[in-house]
């Protein structure tokens, strides 16, 4: 299993803050759990890919990041600070 945890935009889009999903071959890699989970929000033009960030066990990665039983999976939107 994965634990999924959507921040700001993404947890109002999504709907909720957290998700368990059980790993299989077809969530193999970040890129496509982030396919899988968001899809539909693409295609309605509700959200870019291109702002979507992701982690993996809190280390900010790309979607070339494979993933494995047990990881948390973090999605938030494109944020800045000073």
């Amino acid at each position: 299993m994965i634990d999924i945890l959507f921040f700001g935009r993404m947890a109002d889009l999504m709907r909720e803050r957290r998700v368990r999903l059980d790993l299989t071959d077809a969530h193999g890699s970040l890129f496509r759990l982030r396919e899988e989970i968001f899809q539909d929000l693409v295609d309605s033009g509700r959200i870019t890919p291109g702002l979507i960030r992701m982690s993996v066990n809190q280390v900010v990665t790309h979607s070339d990041q494979p993933l494995s039983d047990g990881d948390e999976v973090a999605f938030f939107s494109v944020f800045s600070g000073g």
